[in-house]
């Protein structure tokens, strides 16, 4: 299976597993999109519209052919990139996935090889919401 299968494997279980609405899901999205000359392309973000109907990130998902096996060093080797897209995007949230195995981790140090484990859509935003409504009450502490 290709990487264009692997991908179209995972927005199907986006969609179907996790409940993530189809027109909340990109795919293929210039990481310049984030920040003007960054090199590189997110396989697959999912998003989120905010009060002022900007999409924010919520979790990228990023795909190797199904032939090559999650394996430590494969995982290693694509670390760099990995750490870019989330210093670029602010998403705290990445899966690197063949359509086979997975690799998840947020901000919260979380790692997950258990797709059942994954949070759903609403899940992510509430997740959002939260860290929004954290930050901004530490922004007005700190003004106050």
């Amino acid at each position: 299976m290709s990487k264009e299968l692997v991908k179209d494997r995972v927005i199907e279980y986006l969609i179907d597993e996790l409940g993530v609405p189809e027109n909340m899901i990109e795919v293929d999205t210039p990481l310049s999109e984030y920040e003007e000359g960054i090199e590189g392309t997110i396989d697959i973000t999912v998003v989120t519209e905010d009060d002022n109907g900007f999409l924010l990130p919520l979790m990228v998902v990023q795909c190797i052919d199904d032939d090559i096996e999650l394996t430590e060093s494969v995982v290693e080797a694509q670390m760099d990139f990995l750490e870019l897209i989330d210093d670029t995007t602010q998403v705290g949230r990445i899966i690197l996935t063949n359509g086979d195995q997975m690799m998840y981790a947020d901000w919260n140090g979380t790692e997950l090889e258990d797709e059942e484990a994954l949070p759903n859509y609403e899940s992510l935003i509430e997740e959002y919401k939260e860290l929004e409504r954290e930050y901004l009450e530490h922004e007005y502490n700190h003004e106050n």
